[in-house]
């Protein structure tokens, strides 16, 4: 009988760990797609005349991927830019630490161009990462919607589509 427990006991843990094992195995190459949402409420400006405005800002958000084993699933976010408009015309770039559920963190560098009354286009590059993310690389682009009433006076919320590949060393 104390035998049979110390099988049974035995299977159950190898089954654990497996499972686990299992779980933190990430595909060397593959897309990453989804929803990323912001919050900005430290923004910096600094007007130039009357067509040219900096603004200098910090985001946090969450990324929602379109399958729970996309890389930046249930991950938040911390980034730090700056925006140059000049007569309606945006240049925007800056840097993002991503922050996975499983604690390791994905490092990613974006620049946009864009009409203010139209949106903006972004490109996006994976940077390095730590843990299971060292090394990686890729990249993607994206559109960022325009119009979304700020929640509070000088802040800033958005959402916008992702997508990219990455590739593993």
């Amino acid at each position: 009988m104390k035998k049979r427990m110390m099988v049974a006991l035995f299977s159950v843990v190898v089954v654990f760990i497996a499972c686990i094992s299992a779980q933190a195995q990430v595909p060397k190459e593959g897309t990453v797609s989804g929803v990323r949402a912001f919050s900005t409420t430290s923004i910096k400006t600094v007007a130039m005349g009357k067509e040219r405005v900096m603004l200098i800002y910090e985001a946090t958000g969450v990324h929602i991927g379109d399958s729970s084993d996309s890389i930046l699933h249930n991950s938040s976010f911390r980034g730090v830019g700056s925006t140059t408009i000049v007569n309606g015309t945006l240049e925007d770039g800056g840097f993002c630490v991503n922050i996975r559920p499983d604690g390791d963190q994905i490092f990613t560098t974006y620049k946009s161009i864009g009409v203010m009354a139209t949106g903006i286009k972004r490109t996006w590059t994976f940077v390095g990462g730590t843990g299971k993310f060292v090394g990686i690389e890729g990249g993607g682009e994206n559109e960022a919607p325009l119009g979304i009433r700020p929640a509070a006076e000088g802040s800033m919320q958005g959402y916008n589509r992702m997508t990219g590949h990455y590739k593993l060393p």
